[in-house]
């Protein structure tokens, strides 16, 4: 089982440099407070809508800047690690055609140790 994230090409240097994905760096997500993940995503539905959300922001984000992010949900769960279900009204504008259960939120911040073998592997092409 895995959690995705989709995050932009040029927040990967703040993202390695931490170790991790954090909150901080999505300021203008409405969101706020929690690291947005898909479920075993089987459509790009909430590529799309990140890319729709963000594409009038500071930094115009299109699938060329797109970076996904697959963390193990069974490492997390094992270290006891908080994966909420969706819990705030603003899951449900997010993929209008996906059932709102298949979105998970982590608060604050997420360690680079729980990413998949290939999004490790896909991390290192860029650093």
């Amino acid at each position: 089982m895995i959690l995705r994230h989709y995050t932009h090409r040029q927040f990967l240097p703040a993202i390695v440099a931490r170790g991790g994905i954090s909150t901080n760096l999505h300021t203008e997500s409405p969101h706020s407070g929690y690291l947005l993940f898909e479920l075993n995503p089987t459509t790009d539905q909430l590529k799309q809508t990140v890319h729709q959300f963000y594409s009038g922001s500071e930094h115009p984000w299109d699938e060329t800047d797109t970076v996904t992010l697959d963390f193990d949900f069974v490492k997390l769960q094992a270290a006891g690690i908080e994966v909420h279900k969706t819990l705030h009204h603003f899951a449900d504008g997010l993929a209008p055609n996906q059932p709102t259960d298949s979105f998970r939120f982590v608060q604050s911040f997420l360690s680079l140790g729980y990413l998949t073998e290939a999004s490790r592997e896909q991390l290192s092409e860029y650093y």
